[in-house]
Order: structure tokens, then sequence, then C-alpha cells
């Protein structure tokens, strides 16, 4: 609800706290995405290389995997891992600890197995990845640690390196020889950073802060996160905000967030250049889970300014509905394209076997166990689903032959053509 003299859209109370409980999205086209520039010779080398090395695991993974078993029985101590070396000529690189050459030529003779020496044994490996954690884990100053075929650790710092330095120095620890620190991936935080009340947060436009008592954001970059979509819908309780959804959770946002108040008096997060920016008060969507926030330097300035509660992170601040209105476009541009590019048809036709299939599929909804109708399957996702592999040359329908485990006809098209889209093709003459 607007409000006459203040500078958003929300329901205040006597103190000039805001709440919002609902918003519409705000309007937003979908981008609508272009047709792939032609690919250059970098790309058709690197498609090609990464085809000789699809082809050559294939062939010696077994092989690969029955060795690395057996080393780790009979060469105990010594045997380290193994790893693909994918650049040239694929080969397999076994590591050891010693005698790496002579130790590997008494159990193969392949031409693409290769030994070398390493220093660290994995045990030390991961025992040094597990003191990084244990010993900077409060310190919430790692993104992440790894170990790969350089036989060595890799501690990716998100402080700057002069901060983590003198942090060392305070512990009064030695960081272990095997381990890498890469301090390259910005942005570079402080070492302390907690988030702070609205009227001394520069990410709070001046407007605003009156009406809120804490915009909390996260003070480190989120590094790598589940590979799941989440939503939560993020309101604004008495100038606190919460997670309606999630038992009115008080939200910690991602780092880096902000808020304006965009043209039509909506408080909203990011920036209205920016298609799909959500409003406060709708459903946000994201890709990662939904955590609890337990850091005491993060939840404490946040119960202190809204009160005792759960705290959770929102990893990402794009409106739900935006993302989906974007998601259909994406998927019926795709479905299009792979229409034309994959079995030859021209637009016009690709756009009546599209709305074709959709009319279908909508007559073909299943009913789930409850007995409530399922959503049917769209147009899209029946189109781009991929077709089975082939192994077999022979199967090939006539006129096509084998290309990359597809049968394909001499322009490149796929055969043979769904059968969906052979009954459309009956019925379009």
């Amino acid at each position: 609800m607007e409000t006459l003299g203040q500078p958003f859209r929300a329901e205040f109370d006597e103190r000039g706290l805001a709440t919002i409980l609902d918003a519409p999205p705000a309007e937003s086209t979908p981008v609508q995405p272009g047709d792939p520039p032609p690919r250059t010779a970098e790309q058709i080398a690197a498609d090609e290389q990464f085809q000789r090395v699809v082809d050559f695991q294939g062939r010696v993974s077994d092989d690969v995997a029955e060795l690395s078993r057996r080393l780790e029985r009979e060469e105990r101590g010594n045997y380290v891992t193994v790893y693909y070396d994918n650049e040239g000529d694929p080969s397999v690189v076994f590591q050891f600890l010693r005698d790496g050459p002579e130790t590997l030529r008494k159990y193969t003779q392949h031409p693409r197995f290769f030994a070398e020496n390493v220093r660290w044994s994995m045990e030390q490996l991961q025992a040094d990845a597990r003191w990084m954690w244990e010993t900077f884990r409060e310190d919430r100053v790692l993104r992440s640690t790894g170990t790969g075929g350089g036989n060595q650790v890799t501690a990716e710092i998100s402080v700057a390196a002069e901060e983590f330095r003198a942090l060392v120095a305070r512990k009064g620890v030695t960081i272990p020889e095997s381990v890498e620190l890469q301090f390259r991936a910005p942005p570079v935080v402080p070492l302390v950073n907690p988030p702070v009340p609205a009227a001394r947060d520069e990410a709070v436009p001046a407007a605003v802060a009156p009406h809120i008592r804490i915009f909390p954001r996260h003070d480190r970059p989120a590094g790598p996160v589940n590979a799941i979509g989440s939503r939560v819908k993020v309101v604004l309780k008495d100038g606190c905000f919460r997670a309606a959804d999630r038992d009115n959770s008080l939200v910690l946002f991602p780092f880096g967030a902000n808020l304006f108040v965009d043209s039509e008096s909506y408080l909203a997060f990011g920036d209205e250049e920016v298609p799909g920016y959500a409003r406060v008060g709708e459903t946000v969507q994201f890709m990662g889970s939904v955590n609890e926030v337990t850091e005491p330097e993060l939840v404490d300035p946040i119960r202190a300014a809204c009160g005792p509660g759960k705290v959770i992170k929102v990893e990402g601040l794009e409106s739900a509905a935006a993302r989906s209105e974007q998601q259909v476009s994406d998927g019926e541009v795709n479905a299009m394209r792979w229409l034309r590019d994959s079995y030859g048809l021209d637009e016009a036709q690709a756009r009546r076997a599209y709305a074709w299939l959709e009319q279908r599929q909508a007559g073909r909804r299943q009913t789930g166990p409850d007995g409530v109708l399922m959503p049917p399957i769209g147009a899209s996702m029946v189109i781009m689903s991929p077709p089975s592999p082939v192994m077999d040359p022979a199967i090939c329908p006539p006129g096509s032959s084998l290309s990359f485990g597809l049968c394909r006809t001499p322009e490149g098209y796929l055969r043979p053509i769904p059968e969906w889209l052979a009954e459309f093709l009956e019925q379009d003459r």
C-alpha cells in the first residue's frame, strides 16, 4: 500500500518502520537469445580435442580403474593417485612417491600410461587440507580447498594477502608446504566486515534507511553452492527482512546486495536497469540451498536489531516470476533452433511443429498418486530431450551414418526423427 509522503509503498507504524508483505513483480520482457555466432577455428579445435579425450577415456577408463585398485593394494605407501592429462594426445598419469616409471612398468606396458614421482602422499594432502579448515574455519577466510594432478593443496583465500598473512602470524602457525595459497579471486573483502544498522549502511538509500532496522549482507562472496534451485518469499515486517515461507526466519542477504526504490515506488533489490530484479514482498529465486546462518559476527547484529530468531541466507535476489517467464521464452527459442538445426525444418514449419506439440502435450496430463492433475510436459522439454546414443552404425537409417554417437545425414541432421515429429510431418503435408 502506498502512503502519501513516504519514499516507497509500504505500511508504516508510528515509529516509521515499514512492513511489506506482498508486492507484484515488476514488468519484465524476456530477453530473446540471439543465434549463436559462427564457431571459430579455436572452438572447433577445442571440440575436436574434447572428443579425442572422451573417446580415449571411454577406451581406457575400466583399465585405469582396475590398475589403480591394484596399485593401491600392492604399492601401498608408494602409489599416490591417478589423473587424466587431457592436453595434446590424451594420456593417463599415475603418481608415485618414488621410482614411478620403474614401478608402473611392472604392471602395464600401455603406451599412453605414464608415471611421475611426486613429493606428497594423498593422505598428507588430505591432512593438510583438513588442517587449513580446522585452523581457519572460524575466521571464514577460506573459500575452498582442493587437490589435483599438481600434487598440492590449492587454498582459495577471500581476504587480501596482507590480511591473511597477518592472521597467520597472530595465530602463530605455519602453512604446510603442500598448500598453495590463491588470492586472485575477486572481490577481496576485509577480514572483519559485519552487518551494520541501516542508518550507517551505504547500500541503503538515505530515504529508505529510517524505515528499516538493518539490511544485513554476508561479508564474504558465496563461493561454490549446491547445484539446486531454491525460492524464498522475502518480506519486510516492522523494519526487518524475513522469509515468509520459511517460518518467518530472519534473512541474511548475499554479499554485494543493495536496495533501491523503483520507478513505481516499490522497494526492490539490485538495479532497475537490470531485467528480472525482485521487489521486497515477492519470491526470489537463486542457485544453492537455503541454510541457517550461525556465525555470531553475522547473526548477532541482526538479532540486536530485530530480536531473537533463526537466520537463513538467500544466495540470490532474482525475481522468481521474471525467471519463470525467461525460462519459458528461452525454452521456446532453443526448441525452435533445435528443430531447424537438428532436423532440417524451416522457420515456419518449426513454429507449426512447436504449436502442434504444445497442444498435444496439453491434452496428455497425468494424474499424480494423490489424484491431482500434474502439469503437462511442455513442448520445449519434449523437443530438447536428447536422443539415445547409437553404438552400432548398422542401425543408422538409410541416408545417415554414425557420427559422434548419433546417426546424421550428410547435412548433419539427426536420424531417425522422433515419433512425435514423424506424426506431425505426416499431417502437415
